[in-house]
């Protein structure tokens, strides 16, 4: 178990890399508020494609210029999103499950998922707030601040413990 969650960690760090790099990508081509809802777009779990389902999204936001390009970066970097927050969700449980041996670290992966939890508000309020720059600005520091955590997860999971004076640390991060 230990192996493999270690490189569930790795990988959950690198999909991190590609949700920042996402988000990155979705602000630098204006299509932050490509889909001006949130967790949809228009009203509508994928970004409308029908006549009437675009006829729908043009009455329901008439202030708004869809833009099919847009909003589906828009969508990736939210789907993409969304995975990462369960990748996380599936660290924790694993943890947690396995919090009774002392090499397991508890704390870290509940920090994690804490931190995805409000890192998901700030992407609806990114959205909903027409993207004030307070709330972009924590938004992306939050994802910085996650692909750290996991960087430094598995970082605690790779290296050797460190001894001195003969004792070691009982209960890691």
């Amino acid at each position: 178990m230990y192996k493999n969650y270690k490189n569930l960690v790795l990988a959950t760090s690198l999909f991190a890399l590609i949700v920042v790099a996402l988000g990155a990508y979705t602000r630098l081509s204006d299509a932050g508020l490509g889909c001006p809802d949130w967790p949809g777009c228009y009203g509508f779990l994928t970004v409308p494609k029908h006549e009437a389902e675009i006829a729908h999204a043009i009455q329901s936001y008439p202030d708004m210029i869809f833009e099919t390009a847009k909003a589906w970066k828009e969508m990736i970097h939210r789907y993409f999103a969304g995975t990462l927050g369960v990748l996380i969700l599936v660290l924790f449980i694993l943890a947690f499950v396995k919090r009774q041996y002392p090499t397991t670290p508890v704390k870290l992966p509940m920090l994690l998922l804490l931190l995805v939890i409000f890192q998901a508000a700030l992407g609806m309020w990114t959205v909903t707030m027409n993207l004030q720059p307070l709330i972009v600005m924590g938004h992306l520091l939050g994802g910085f601040s996650i692909l750290a955590l996991l960087t430094l997860l598995y970082l605690r999971l790779t290296s050797q413990p460190i001894t001195g004076g003969g004792r070691r640390c009982k209960t890691p991060l």
